[in-house]
């Protein structure tokens, strides 16, 4: 009799480990469109199926050449900035690389629009433009005598330049001989005589400046124009009010009674015309 053969089967199982989770990245830039040498900045949005956060970082290339080193996804998120030299329509693409084999990589892509850079001369002349104007208040200015001195103030001038070509402009005074009246008809008083301390009678503007003291007869205003205010090219632009202060020393020869005198002032700019003229009468 047989005795049954007894068999023993073992079965191995092969146990597969589980896929990664997979992942997208959607590749932005900032601005679309760009010229040559300007910055872009590129960002990489990485999203996991499993609605996890990735971990990792994303390599940035332009044309298959990597832009720097990978930049790390933080929050889901990598950034990096780069410029092209050349213009046209330029690949990008960044690429997701996870940290662990619990995420799939993945890719995105974008066109950007380089444009080349260049510079058009532009040119344009801007015309002349303004005017310089000269307001004396009109008026006789009457000196007040004290003993042998008579003094008074100029009335106010006022000079206004709204020029844009700056020439800048000058103004003088002018003392004429005082004319005797009345008990003194025949007599004079030389303009020397007379002398003033110019003043501004608001703040000067724009580089405008005073002229000097001048002295009754040494040297007086008589036989030169002496400088009441002055504004260099370049300056001068604005509303100046001006004034003096004037003293007259009367001789103690002149004859008693009534004069009358002329001042001229003259204003004149930086160029060789324009000027203005104005005659303020002096009575003493």
């Amino acid at each position: 009799m047989l005795a049954a053969a007894g068999y023993q089967f073992a079965a191995a199982a092969t146990a597969s480990a589980a896929p990664g989770v997979a992942t997208t990245t959607t590749l932005t830039a900032s601005p679309a469109t760009v010229t040559t040498g300007a910055t872009v900045t590129l960002t990489a949005d990485v999203a996991a199926a499993d609605s996890t956060t990735p971990a990792g970082s994303v390599q940035f290339e332009a044309g298959g050449t990597d832009i720097g080193t990978p930049a790390a996804v933080t929050g889901g998120v990598a950034s990096a900035t780069t410029t092209f030299a050349a213009g046209g329509a330029q690949a990008l693409s960044a690429v997701f690389i996870p940290a662990t084999a619990a995420y799939l990589t993945s890719a995105g892509t974008f066109t950007e629009a380089v444009n080349v850079a260049g510079s058009v001369p532009l040119a344009t002349t801007v015309p002349q433009s303004g005017t310089f104007t000269v307001t004396i208040t009109p008026g006789t200015v009457n000196l007040a005598v004290a003993g042998l001195t008579a003094t008074g103030t100029l009335e106010d001038i006022t000079v206004t330049d709204t020029r844009n070509y700056y020439p800048g402009w000058s103004g003088t005074g002018q003392e004429s001989a005082f004319t005797g009246s009345g008990t003194a008809i025949g007599s004079t008083i030389s303009g020397g005589q007379l002398g003033w301390v110019p003043t501004a009678v608001e703040t000067l503007q724009d580089g405008a400046s005073l002229g000097s003291h001048v002295a009754p007869v040494s040297p007086g205003l008589g036989s030169t124009a002496a400088t009441l205010a002055l504004a260099p090219p370049g300056c001068g632009v604005g509303t100046n009010v001006l004034s003096a202060s004037l003293t007259l020393d009367i001789p103690a020869a002149a004859a008693a009674g009534p004069y009358l005198g002329s001042m001229t002032i003259t204003f004149m700019t930086a160029g060789p015309q324009d000027e203005v003229c104005a005659v303020i009468p002096i009575s003493g």
